[in-house]
């Protein structure tokens, strides 16, 4: 049964986003007020593990994307990000509204009608700024934390953001997408295991050609109605049965 989601529950992250772009941004605003959160610095962004490898955070891999998937039984999408030379996957799960717009952006498509990631990303070209860098820093409670890096003539302005929001602005100005090798080491899902989950026979999970991973899938812009989050134990791994549908 789909769940309606009141519209300020919608609405309050991409009020908030706007409000932070237009005092870091608009000509005239210095420092942010003193009640403004500043996004954390590379050392607060990314904690290693304890015991862990102390480098996890400092070491910054580029991503692709690759594709998104809907997730029919978890009533979620799945955004798959590789590695640039394909050996690691990592799969982002994301809610309808920016499966969709990750989604027309890989299409090279137009919504007819502007959605939130539009409106954000207009907001920061009209200011005369550009996003150059979107990253994805930790993953804490299956909940992937990120940043996205800014700048607008001299001006350098980095702003907390939820990865599936700055993955959007990062397809619309060409940004590099980076992310450390801790949330890779954590959420990475290498070929080998894929290629494994697959030796059960073709389309793992009933249904899918074996050799879809060699034959990129055109991103589908008419998305899945369902939306939510996966269920306990699906996140951060994407689910075994859908590894058939993984482009690269």
């Amino acid at each position: 049964m789909k769940t309606s989601i009141p519209a300020a529950f919608v609405l309050a992250p991409l009020s908030a986003a706007l409000l932070a772009l237009g005092v870091l941004l608009l000509p005239g605003f210095g420092a942010p007020p003193a009640h403004a959160t500043a996004a954390p610095k590379d050392s607060e962004a990314c904690v290693p593990k304890k015991g862990g490898n102390p480098g996890a955070c400092k070491e910054l891999v580029r991503l692709q994307v690759r594709d998104v998937i809907p997730l029919v039984e978890a009533q979620t999408h799945a955004v798959v990000l590789t590695t640039e030379d394909g050996a690691l996957v990592l799969p982002i799960f994301v809610d309808e509204s920016a499966a969709v717009a990750i989604a027309f952006r890989l299409a090279h498509l137009r919504p007819p009608q502007p959605l939130s990631q539009d409106l954000l990303g207009s907001v920061v070209t009209e200011l005369g700024a550009k996003v150059t860098e979107v990253r994805i820093d930790d993953l804490r409670d299956d909940i992937y934390t990120g940043r996205v890096f800014l700048e607008q003539g001299k001006r350098k302005v980095t702003l907390d953001a939820r990865p599936s929001d700055s993955i959007a602005m990062a397809l619309d100005g060409e940004a590099r997408i980076m992310v450390t090798r801790k949330v890779l080491d954590e959420a990475g899902i290498s070929r080998e295991e894929i290629d494994a989950l697959r030796e059960g026979g073709p389309g793992v999970g009933g249904s899918g050609d074996p050799n879809l991973m060699d034959e990129p899938m055109p991103a589908d812009p008419h998305m899945d109605p369902h939306h939510g989050l996966p269920p306990p134990g699906l996140a951060p791994k994407l689910a075994p049965d859908k590894t058939d549908e993984i482009s690269l």
